[in-house]
Formats: C-alpha cells, structure tokens, sequence
C-alpha cells in the first residue's frame, strides 16, 4: 500500500516518507494540494498524509477532497501549537479520518496508519452527489453554483439512508429502521410524506431530474443519475 504525503517543506516530507518506507509502506510525495488529491484520485487504495500548519486549511483540504470524490483514507497531522479538540472535531467533519498534534513521534505515525488500514476505506457520504447539485451533511443543504436548499434533519435522514445503498429497494419499513432504529419511531405513513417533500426539493435542485424512484409495492430506491419525474395521472371521481 502506498502512503502519499503534502507537507509544508521537503525536509518534513522527506521524514514521513522515510517512517512509512521503514514500516513497509511504498511512498509519494505532493507538495499542493490539488496534486495530491489528483494522485489518490487516481490510486484509491493508497493513504493521504496531509501536514498542515493552519487548521482552516487543513479543514478546506479534506472538504475539496471529498467534493472531488476522493474516497481515500486521509490522516490530518495538525501543527500542535494549532491543534484543539474544536479544530480537530472540524477537520474530522469535514472528511478527515484521523487528526493528531504534529511533530508525531515515528512510533505512533506508523502504529496510526496502521490502524487506518484495518479500518478501511472512508465511507462517511459527507457529500451525496446528484445530476445537477451536492447534499452536504454538515451543512443540510442541497447546494449548486447557483443556489441551495435545505433539507429537514428527517429529510436529510431519508436521503442519507437511500444513498447509502443506491439502486437498491429499500422497504418503509427498511427505511424506518434505518432513519429511527426502534426509537420514537412516527407512524410509516410519515415516509411517503417525507418523499414527497424531499422529491419536489431536489426535483428543483436537479433542473427537473427525480433521484428518488417508487417501486410500486416494493419501496423507494437512490438513482445518482437521476431520470424524467413520473407522474401519476389522477381521475376525479363523478359527482
């Protein structure tokens, strides 16, 4: 596995790389930012080491890289005389996977990395992406270059729950576990309202695609790619 390194001067590059080559880790280095998100763009499985001495930008970083779709793991090394508990819970926000006060010791950073790789790939859908916007969780808004929208904490819920397995059918009932778990649960009627809403929300956002397909008896399913709404015709009954 590959760990690819930004840091803010070559000398703190060239020692990072040198602690994960020791460890067995084959190594890069990408002195911007927009290189390194390019290179684990293109390497998926490798682990992005991010050395930043501003927390802002460190948290601006790893929010652009998830936007761009960088699923890669990222590792924050945060300059201590920066780092907080308020400035690594945002960074962490915002897509990061681990955040730790910098200089680290060559011990930890391995054992970290380490840590990083049995836990996997990052999975946290911060961002669900449709044909014409962004649903970003931290904020609840549906946002494009020309405006935004957002999203109730129970529409955000459903959403969050149908882009977690998209294309797949998910039940009402399957949906109530996943938005609720057994806990205060409404009636199930409330996830049929609940997509009405949600639809015409992102209907709007979309320039006019549905990302949200009923299947009649089944359920409702996430199409990313979105299609042409499908309208029920309605036919009032005689006087």
């Amino acid at each position: 596995m590959r760990v690819v390194v930004s840091a803010p001067s070559r000398e703190i590059e060239r020692a990072l790389r040198a602690a994960a080559e020791d460890a067995g880790f084959e190594s890069a280095g990408e002195t911007l930012p927009q290189d390194l998100c390019s290179a684990l763009f293109r390497d998926p499985d490798a682990i992005g080491v991010i050395r930043a001495v501003n927390s802002g930008f460190a948290a601006v970083a790893c929010r652009d890289f998830r936007r761009a779709d960088v699923k890669n793991v990222l590792f924050v090394l945060l300059d201590a005389d920066e780092f907080t508990s308020l400035a690594a819970s945002t960074i962490l926000r915002c897509g990061a996977d681990d955040v730790q006060p910098a200089p680290i010791h060559a011990d930890e950073f391995i054992a970290r990395l380490k840590a990083l790789v049995r836990r996997g790939t990052y999975n946290d859908h911060l961002f669900i992406k449709m044909p014409g916007c962004v649903f970003d969780a931290e904020t609840g808004n549906a946002e494009n270059v020309a405006r935004s929208r957002h999203l109730t904490g129970a529409e955000a819920k459903l959403l969050t729950a149908l882009a977690l397995e998209p294309d797949k059918t998910l039940s009402k009932t399957n949906l109530m576990d996943r938005m609720y778990g057994g806990i205060d649960e409404p009636e199930q009627k409330i996830i049929d309202v609940l997509v009405c809403k949600l639809r015409r929300k992102l209907i709007e956002m979309n320039d006019g695609l549905d990302v949200i397909e009923t299947v009649w008896g089944r359920g409702y399913q996430f199409r990313p790619e979105g299609f042409p709404p499908v309208y029920r015709n309605r036919v009032r009954s005689p006087r």
